[in-house]
């Protein structure tokens, strides 16, 4: 039953909030213990049996499979973390325990879908966090966060509707319910392509992949501090692991792959491009994020075109990048609250700088850390491409970091630009214990890793070239953002092709919204259609008023229902010989 317990143990803290005096002990220590049993399994969990539930949706599947693990140690860590900062970063909030509810529940769907092996489990998994998540977007009950709320939550409607589809079809299409049965038969069903077209596009809007990432930009900075942590740590992984579990790197077409690799790296350029015009510190981390992921899927592109020798190889650089990601995200997130509280000139505001920094240079690439690791994995896995691929992407790596050192440098100059200049009351211990906990296991999450990932363990090689080779991008990043600080553009501020698509649609909904109200359909008093009104005027038809009386009358016959029930039986018997 650990599986339950790691699972579910979110849920069991809702009960005792509905008494008042257990509401704050659940805020204070409940939002950050929840995940200890998850983070249990994680950690020591390789020899349990995996947990099989025949009564449980359809015969519920929980264990790691190839990537659960991996996946869960980075869902648990951030969201520990994430819950004791919340618990000191919102203990003077009014709506805290609103925030306590969807935490949980969002937490819990997080939990789930990453060790749920079977395709109903994990789409109400991934729907339970998806909706949940609204509730944490929403908090601050400002108009930004109401209106990045509305585009998320429509955003989130068009990628439940694309992965019901996805999940339904993907089930007959395989014969089986779990993905181990069924993601090796989809290439080459007649509707497999279909099928992985609607899991493409609706685990893509999750991903924050470039032309699905509209809402990322919005609900990251309109999202309290520890809910945007989990919101680019933890949860937007899980359009990650929908791709792995769907897209079957044995089996899958190099379409496939040409496909993840281009837009992955479209993505990680024009989060830098986006991001760097940019003046509120949360947003550029959300631009950060969609860049970051872009290169998560050029690297799953470059598994899908490779051979099966270098598959390995690449894969265990994803999950590695992932969970190095998540940490640096994190971290980078519960940060900006502990720098907008501590004096810009002060040792403690330059210590914050430097815990700021540390993460940065980690995810573009810093020698001897696991940012290192990952971005040499990924130009191995270069160099197995096709060799009309393998010039162009590796350049473009080395671009890649360049701009990732460009984006974080324009992040840590706005952090410090917000610093108040005066001393300010210092973050509470849980704020600073979460973010130097995060801190600590980034910079030794790379020796962590390499013992029980279920994978081949990745090369490590020092000497001046590897160390040549991860510098020049960084040192070459730092120069070009002191040119860009020191140009006119810095000062400008650019919503990027996102905002100005989004703007352009509101204000056509608008339009429309305004044609309406202003059509005889509407009813001008109240600035709405007069359904009711419209539903009497129908009702009064002679005929639809005694239609309905004369038919439950006829029912109420006990030879009406006799023949109703034989016909019944008699179809149910022909379905029954025609399957």
């Amino acid at each position: 039953m650990i599986w339950i317990l790691a699972v579910f143990s979110p849920l069991l803290l809702l009960p005792p909030m509905v008494f008042p005096p257990f509401r704050g002990i659940v805020f204070r220590y409940g939002l950050w213990l929840a995940p200890a049993p998850a983070l249990a399994l994680a950690l020591g969990g390789s020899d349990v049996a995996p947990g099989l539930f025949p009564s449980l949706f359809l015969e519920t599947s929980l264990h790691f499979g190839s990537f659960g693990r991996a996946f869960l140690l980075i869902t648990t860590l951030l969201w520990m973390a994430a819950g004791m900062y919340a618990s000191s970063y919102l203990a003077t909030n009014p709506a805290k325990s609103r925030f306590s509810l969807f935490f949980l529940l969002t937490l819990c769907g997080n939990l789930g879908l990453t060790v749920a092996q079977d395709l109903a489990s994990f789409y109400t998994f991934f729907a339970l966090m998806s909706f949940a998540a609204y509730g944490l977007v929403i908090h601050e009950g400002t108009p930004r966060a109401l209106r990045a709320g509305r585009v998320y939550l429509t955003m989130t409607l068009f990628g439940e509707v694309m992965l019901a589809s996805a999940f339904f079809y993907g089930g007959l299409a395989g014969g089986g319910l779990t993905f181990q049965a069924m993601a090796p038969l989809l290439p080459a069903h007649d509707q497999g392509t279909l099928i992985l077209a609607l899991a493409f596009a609706g685990f893509g809007i999750k991903a924050g992949v470039i032309v699905f990432h509209l809402w990322l930009p919005l609900a990251h900075p309109a999202a309290p501090i520890p809910a945007s942590a989990v919101l680019s740590g933890a949860m937007i992984k899980a359009g990650l692991l929908g791709w792995l579990q769907f897209f079957s790197v044995d089996s899958v077409a190099d379409f496939w792959g040409i496909l993840f690799a281009c837009l992955g790296l479209s993505g990680a350029l024009y989060g830098v491009v986006s991001g760097l015009h940019q003046r509120d510190p949360k947003t550029i981390l959300a631009y950060s994020s969609v860049s970051q992921m872009g290169l998560m899927t050029m690297t799953l592109g470059f598994a899908l075109m490779s051979g099966v020798s270098a598959r390995e190889e690449i894969m265990t650089g994803l999950m590695v990048f992932a969970l190095v990601h998540g940490l640096a995200k994190g971290a980078l997130f519960l940060g900006i609250g502990i720098s907008l509280a501590t004096e810009r000139r002060s040792l403690s505001g330059r210590v914050v700088l430097a815990g700021l920094i540390f993460p940065s240079l980690v995810l573009a690439g810093l020698p001897f850390t696991a940012g290192a690791a990952v971005k040499g994995v990924m130009k191995g896995g270069v160099a197995h491409l096709p060799e009309v691929w393998s010039g162009f992407f590796s350049v473009m790596l080395s671009f890649s970091a360049m701009g990732t050192t460009l984006l974080l440098s324009a992040f840590v100059w706005r952090v410090f630009a917000a610093m108040p200049h005066e001393r300010e009351k210092g973050g509470a211990w849980g704020m600073m214990v979460a973010w130097a906990g995060l801190l600590g296991l980034l910079w030794g999450v790379f020796p962590m890793v390499q013992g029980w990932l279920p994978v081949a363990q990745i090369p490590f090689e020092g000497g001046l070239q590897r160390i040549w080779e991860g510098i020049w991008p960084i040192g070459l990043g730092v120069f070009l953002a002191c040119l860009f600080f020191k140009s006119s553009f810095a000062s400008r501020e650019w919503k990027g092709l996102d905002g100005f698509f989004l703007e352009t649609l509101e204000q056509a909904l608008r339009s429309l919204e305004r044609r309406w109200r202003a059509s005889p359909l509407c009813d001008p008093s109240y600035g709405r259609v007069d359904l009711v009104a419209w539903t009497d005027r129908l009702l009064q038809n002679p005929i639809l008023r005694t239609s309905p009386d004369k038919v439950e009358q006829r029912l109420m016959h006990w030879h009406t229902v006799g023949v109703l029930l034989v016909f019944l039986l008699l179809g149910f018997i022909l379905l029954t010989w025609a399957g």
